[in-house]
């Protein structure tokens, strides 16, 4: 018998493999688990060179995986001015940040912030233009709100950017005016890619997914699929991989069309012949990213009730006579497709396109997605069943930005958001997300709201759709490694699999559900490596550089 890498014992090992979910003991040759079962059987691999580790009594289980995320632009919002409602609860508390970054650098600079939200911050309003005005009149200014879909600037970068009372609204977005006709520096949607902000470089976004990389780390992520891949992007995961500084397996979905200030790369990916699957462990192809309405907390998610108080529906991007045809380009390419809907109008848009290319194309072993999918009709989940389609559920947006939710669409809707019970029950698979850095990366606020259904408030929004711990955890895990086929090697302890693991602060299965979200990576391995240890860093740094 060949001597072992690595060997976990003396702990609790929650497996994630339904078929033999429990152990105390793993077994690790050349980055792979070659065992998983009791302690004695598992020290019989051992010889010189192995390293044995004690877990005390601690639990191990696989890593998570996060199956909705921004890698690249997170690590750029590590670079920005901070504007989460953390460090910047109000509008004076922006305007104070931005007034210091002015003050700090040229006239003429740009000046890029994130994460702003106006259902937390006290005036419980939208910053305006007139409000970076004052602080930084010399300097463009452009703020991007939580959730992506609306940005603020000041008059310095609308004026660099062409955008004037007179600019006409561009196809599926709004350049927002008052009531006097005037700008108020707050752009929605496709009008975000007015703007003229300048690009970031290959250097500045190689600084910032070291930083990403430290958090997910530190949040015990291994695996992350990037729904915004662009040109740019892929290179940054080639060179890291390149240079063996990537200690994240990335999977890109290749951003389709031109939307959102994104430009789309469906004509150069189809002439070229990517297909899904085309890569290696570490950067993975996974399909084609296209996106059908906005979001809740802007008001442009497509609804079919108006919001609360409102006439207003959403904006739906496209018809399905428009995007079908280059979905099913995609698929008959030999590509996956994600889709982004969030209101019932867009995800029957999804549906119909889908169901269109069915007629031509079979789909239902292809585990094509709908992104975020927060209300689907119970028709509409026959319907996902029926053609073998993914709901790559924001979970993490019921934790987070739940409570504006239900403000802005009221409680008889809420019941039936995220509906994960019912997702299982129709057969679907329903991978947990965070939609990084829409919403916070740590995945435990989104398996904490799974098991209560609880906002960040304690407020409980649709109990019946309530999972398990186990079904929970699986989210993060073997479902979302089955959204890129890879379920026998992600999100699992079993022989075979990758050596993706982590050592936890608390078993999940034996806690109160209140102490979930408290839970915390103690230690996090890639491929039997040790990238992450509460003993050797400060929290959120890697230790591989």
């Amino acid at each position: 018998m060949n001597g072992a890498d690595l060997i976990f014992v003396n702990g609790k090992v929650l497996t994630m493999d339904d078929a033999a979910p429990s152990a105390n003991a793993v077994v690790v040759k050349d980055g792979q688990i070659i065992y998983a079962g009791e302690k004695e059987t598992a020290l019989s691999w051992i010889y010189d060179g192995t390293e044995v580790v004690d877990l005390e009594g601690r639990t191990l289980m696989p890593s998570f995986i996060e199956s909705h995320i921004h890698p690249s632009i997170f690590g750029l919002t590590l670079l920005e001015v901070d504007c989460k409602p953390a460090a910047t609860p109000s509008i004076a508390a922006i305007k104070e940040k931005i007034k210091q970054k002015a003050d700090a650098i040229q006239e003429g600079q740009w000046i890029l912030g994130w994460g702003w939200d106006d259902s937390k911050m006290a005036e419980k309003r939208n910053p305006t233009r007139w409000d970076l005005d004052e602080v930084a009149p010399d300097n463009p200014v452009v703020l991007k709100r939580a959730c992506a879909h609306m940005a603020v600037a000041n008059s310095k970068a609308l004026e660099l950017s062409g955008i004037a009372e007179d600019t006409p609204n561009p196809q599926g977005g709004n350049i927002e005016r008052d009531e006097h006709g005037r700008l108020t520096g707050l752009l929605q949607e496709k009008a975000q890619g007015l703007l003229a902000a300048p690009k970031y470089t290959q250097e500045d976004m190689i600084k910032g997914m070291k930083r990403a990389q430290e958090k997910f780390a530190s949040w015990g992520i291994t695996t992350v699929h990037c729904m915004s891949t662009q040109t740019a992007d892929l290179q940054l995961y080639q060179f890291l991989a390149e240079q063996n500084k990537l200690n994240v397996r990335v999977r890109p979905w290749m951003w389709a069309i031109d939307q959102n200030g994104f430009d789309g790369s469906l004509e150069e990916v189809l002439k070229v012949g990517l297909r899904s699957g085309f890569g290696n462990d570490k950067v993975k192809i996974q399909g084609l990213k296209f996106m059908l309405d906005g979001s809740v907390g802007g008001k442009t998610a497509a609804v079919s009730e108006p919001y609360v108080d409102t006439e207003e529906t959403g904006i739906l991007y496209n018809t399905v006579e428009e995007i079908s045809p280059l979905m099913k380009r995609g698929i008959e390419s030999g590509l996956r497709i994600a889709i982004h809907a969030i209101g019932d109008r867009a995800i029957d848009v999804a549906i119909r396109s889908y169901e269109q290319i069915n007629e031509i194309v079979p789909l239902q072993h292809m585990r094509n997605r709908i992104e975020h999918c927060v209300f689907p009709t119970s028709t509409q989940l026959r319907q996902m069943n029926e053609l073998g389609l993914m709901a790559g559920s924001s979970i993490g947006f019921l934790h987070h930005i739940g409570d504006n939710y239900m403000k802005k669409l009221g409680e008889e809707r809420m019941k039936t958001a995220f509906p994960h019970r019912s997702f299982k029950e129709a057969g679907i698979k329903a991978p947990g997300n965070s939609d990084l850095p829409v919403t916070d990366g740590n995945p435990w606020p989104g398996i904490y709201t799974l098991v209560t259904r609880k906002t960040s408030s304690g407020q409980v929004i649709g109990a019946e759709e309530k999972l398990s711990v186990w079904e929970a955890l699986k989210a993060y895990t073997t479902d979302a490694a089955y959204s890129s086929c890879e379920e026998e090697i992600l999100g699992v302890i079993k022989p075979g699999a990758k050596a993706d693991v982590m050592v936890l602060s608390h078993n999940p299965t034996e806690v109160e559900a209140e102490q979930l979200r408290e839970i915390e990576a103690v230690s996090t391995y890639v491929d039997g490596k040790l990238i992450y240890s509460t003993n050797q860093t400060r929290k959120g740094e890697s230790i591989v550089q």
